[in-house]
């Protein structure tokens, strides 16, 4: 987008070895998209040929890389390099960064390195004395074996909820570790076959059409959590039926019926949890864990669960936006300080005391409906205005205003506090503190309209 727009000096630092982010370290069996592939494509490269209505993990690698060969933008991408620090300098105007490949200096810093990239591993007792195999779902371990092993999965989000009916056939016995229940919601995924293909390669119309029909619905499922939660009866009684469907045993049944709002929580996505739970060689533990023992898992009763191998689905560290690097703005100041009490930015993109610096999917841009793509496109088209107002005005620095951040933020607590993440539940939005620097609480049109152009005053030009 910015080539498209101009911009050719263009470094991309990627600590990986090869482009897609979350979907290049997320290789868990079962691993695949919870958007429809139609919205979870990039607006300017829609893609007719997906295989099925829900992308598998490999199929997004493969369609990302497609289009960084595609659009010639892989020979500014520098793999496995990692960006320690970004400092800006006041008598140039310039960032200046530290990498493992060296020095580095650029007129403008996008922070473009997600929420879901760190993973969190859980603060268990005796976690490193496990004698078997244990890792986290995002760095799987595909030479373990786990055909015949008695297996050990901690937490009951979203990858566990792809992972365990996955593993499930293969294992002697899976057991699974659940603090909370979350709300799920069928996915009714399916394969597109070579006719529908054809279809969308001939009439892209049919696909833009798709595209727009996935993106209303996202649109009313975030209506239902922010400004119109009456809308989440009709999704509460299809989640209850869904359980109700799958699962005969009652004390099953009532072990994974929620008790939060639908949506506090993230609300999954799947046709296979439910009737996995019930198969005989799954069982659910509620019972708090005490404690990680050589051989397996001791519960708060002092009962011991024997376990080959460990895996944990603990998610990862949503707040820190740009963890690990240190970034230093005007006078030194750091991010880190900035934001001691709670990551804040204006539209998630600009900080005060940070000039020429933007973040794509940063605080307050996740949603429990829609797809960060379009979100992540919306904020580019931000950056490529905020360029043009730069070089209209012949300026050699631009820096978002404190009392704008601070009436934009004003405005989203207010609304933040009447939505659906704030209803009393536990999860990864809202830190232990209450505030929650991670969910918009608005539609996502309303994103990209407020972030398509610089609105008059907001930031400085010097």
């Amino acid at each position: 987008m910015l080539r498209r727009a101009g911009y050719e000096d263009v470094t991309v630092f990627e600590r990986g070895e090869r482009v897609g982010g979350v979907w290049n370290h997320n290789t868990y069996p079962g691993a695949a998209c919870d958007v429809p592939s139609h919205l979870y494509e990039f607006a300017f490269e829609p893609n007719a040929r997906w295989s099925r209505r829900y992308a598998p993990q490999a199929e997004i690698q493969a369609y990302l890389e497609d289009v960084a060969r595609r659009n010639g933008v892989l020979e500014q991408i520098r793999t496995n390099t990692d960006v320690h620090s970004a400092r800006w300098d006041e008598q140039r105007d310039k960032w200046l960064l530290q990498t493992s490949a060296g020095a580095h200096e650029a007129d403008v810093l996008i922070t473009a390195c997600g929420q879901l990239s760190v993973p969190k591993m859980p603060s268990l007792p005796g976690l490193g004395s496990f004698a078997g195999p244990a890792f986290h779902t995002a760095r799987w371990r595909h030479d373990v074996e786990l055909a015949g092993k008695r297996v050990a999965v901690v937490g009951t989000g979203c990858s566990a909820v792809q992972t365990v009916p996955r593993i499930q056939p293969l294992v002697e016995q899976v057991d699974v570790y659940q603090r909370s229940p979350g709300w799920t919601f069928p996915k009714m995924d399916f394969a597109y076959s070579p006719r529908t293909q054809r279809m969308f390669e001939r009439f892209p119309a049919l696909q833009r059409l798709d595209r727009m029909a996935v993106f209303a619905f996202m649109e009313a499922g975030a209506a239902a959590m922010t400004s119109h939660r009456w809308l989440l009866a009709p999704f509460r009684a299809v989640g209850r039926r869904q359980i109700e469907k799958a699962i005969s045993d009652p004390e099953l049944r009532a072990k994974v019926t929620p008790q939060d709002e639908l949506g506090c929580k993230r609300l999954m996505l799947t046709d296979e949890w439910y009737p996995t739970l019930a198969k005989p060689n799954v069982e659910l533990v509620t019972e708090p864990i005490a404690a990680i023992t050589p051989s397996g898992i001791r519960l708060d009763d002092g009962s011991e669960r024997p376990a080959d191998v460990l895996v944990l689905a603990t998610g990862f560290q949503t707040h820190a936006f740009v963890a690990p690097m240190e970034i230093a703005g005007a006078g030194g100041r750091t991010l880190a300080e900035e934001w001691a009490e709670v990551a804040r930015a204006y539209l998630g993109m600009s900080v005060p005391g940070f000039p020429n610096m933007f973040l794509l999917y940063g605080p307050n841009t996740n949603g429990g409906t829609g797809s960060v793509i379009y979100t992540i496109e919306a904020g580019v088209n931000h950056v490529i205005d905020a360029l043009g107002q730069l070089e209209r005005a012949r300026a050699r620095r631009i820096e978002v205003r404190r009392e704008a951040t601070e009436a934009f933020n004003r405005e989203l607590r207010a609304t933040l506090a009447e939505t659906v993440w704030h209803t009393g539940c536990t999860s990864w939005y809202v830190d232990e503190n209450g505030n929650d620097p991670s969910q918009w609480p608005w539609l996502w049109s309303t994103y990209r309209r407020r972030t398509a152009h610089i609105e008059p005053g907001t930031y400085a030009l010097s």
